[in-house]
This record gives structure tokens, sequence and C-alpha cells, in this order.
């Protein structure tokens, strides 16, 4: 950018260059306005470019992944939440960071991963700081289509650091060790369909972004049964940014 600007303030200044005639000169000036000006709409575009997206990312058992993010909202439990879940479409896979604490707020900092078990022992039997917070990391992978199989990953160590949090945006790394386990649609649901149409639908609001919006946790499969075959997921190299301070479109009801 400032190569041109140069060349600009040099085509102005060449009143008595002989090489340059007047004509010219208002041409070459012309080029470099033009020049200059697509410049600085290519700057502008990737200055919005550059805006931070809202996203999960990390690497699942070594495959990349990542996927925008949202801000859920998720009532019950008593005190306050914070959960964020980020998807994609076909097969569905899903990452859920729940972090719950009772504080006035969030502050920066690494926190542990805990198992739900370890949350709800923690939240009914021992005796709460007011610096408390529990987070959870969550893993859901459809295998087969239409929800006729799922190979999830249930919270259970590992840690979490918040690098900014203000009132509507949060940013940080983390690294999970899940224990993998297995759902598989019911035979009756299977043999009768029951359960497909509502599974496609919430496919087809899960494109729309509002998907899992309806879903009230990260391993609630309708219609399925859990195995007792079990293994474990890893996720490294986790980061997330997730900014709510835009409110979401939302649909006119008909």
């Amino acid at each position: 950018m400032e190569f041109y600007i140069k060349l600009l303030k040099r085509a102005t200044s060449l009143k008595n260059d002989s090489f340059y005639t007047p004509t010219s000169k208002i041409n070459l000036m012309k080029k470099l306005n033009l020049l200059l000006m697509v410049l600085m709409v290519f700057g502008m575009g990737q200055m919005f470019a550059q805006k931070e997206e809202n996203f999960i990312s990390c690497s699942v058992d070594g495959k990349e992944y990542k996927a925008e993010a949202k801000r859920l909202r998720i009532g019950g439990f008593g005190f306050d939440y914070l959960t964020l879940a980020a998807f994609q479409v076909n097969p569905d896979v899903q990452v859920w960071i729940r972090i719950f604490y009772f504080k006035d707020e969030l502050k920066p900092g690494t926190y542990n991963i805990v198992s739900e078990e370890q949350l709800t022992y923690d939240t009914r039997k021992k005796k709460i700081e007011n610096d408390s917070v529990w987070v959870l990391v969550d893993y859901t992978e459809e295998t087969k289509k239409l929800g006729y199989g799922y190979h999830d990953g249930e919270s259970m160590t590992g840690s979490l650091t918040i690098e900014e949090v203000t009132d509507n945006s949060i940013k940080g790394t983390f690294e999970a060790n899940l224990k993998g386990v297995y759902y598989k649609k019911r035979n009756v649901a299977a043999v009768t369909g029951s359960g497909i149409r509502g599974n496609i639908e919430q496919k087809m609001l899960t494109k729309a972004g509002a998907g899992i919006l309806v879903t009230g946790g990260p391993h609630d499969h309708d219609n399925t049964k859990k195995l007792k075959e079990t293994d474990s997921i890893v996720l490294t190299n986790g980061s997330f940014f997730v900014d709510w301070s835009k409110p979401e479109k939302t649909k006119d009801k008909e």
C-alpha cells in the first residue's frame, strides 16, 4: 500500500519531468487513484475477514475438527453455567463445553475437566466454595445415518484454560480425555421407523443453525439404547471463541 501511495505522490510532482506529457500525467494519476481505491477496498475486506468467527476446534484422536459454535441456553441447574457447542451436519458431529460455577463472574484461568458424576457428587455432597468451577467437555458423532448409531465421548479428565472472558464472549483452549460409549437405535424403533421423522426435522434445524438448541444435552439420542462397549476418545489442541453480543435472528411465527 505504501509503495502505491509513493507512486501517486510521485505522479503529482511530475511538473518538470519532460518524459511525461500533461495527458500521460493525468492518465497515470487516474490509474494510480483507481489502484489505490481497489487496494483500500481489499484492505477493508481483509480487516472484516480477519474478524474472529465463533468456533470450537480440536483434534479428535488425531483427526482435525472445527465447526461453528454457539452459546446455548439450557436451564434447570440451580446455579450459573455457560454452555458452548459446535456442530456439523451429515454426519452429525458435536463438541460441547459446559462450565458451571458458583461465583459472580468467570475469570481467566485454568480449570480441571471433570465427569458428570463428579459434578453431581460435588454439588450435592461437598461444601461449595464461592470460587468453585466445574468444566465438562463432551463429544458425539453420528456413526449411522438417521440416528441409527452414535459414538460419544463422555467428559472425564483434562483441563480448560480461559484466556479472555467478558459478559458476552469467551476465548480459550482445552485438552480432554473422554470415555467412549456407543448408542444404537432400539430394535422396535428401527423396525417401525419411529423417530426418523423427528430426526430428519432436527437435522434440518441443525443445518439452519438451531438443531442443538432443541437438545437437552450432548448424549440425548432419541429411541436409542446405550451399549456396554466402551473405549476412549482424546481431544487435543482444542481452542474456542464464542461471542454472543449480537442477538441471533429468529424467524417470525407463521
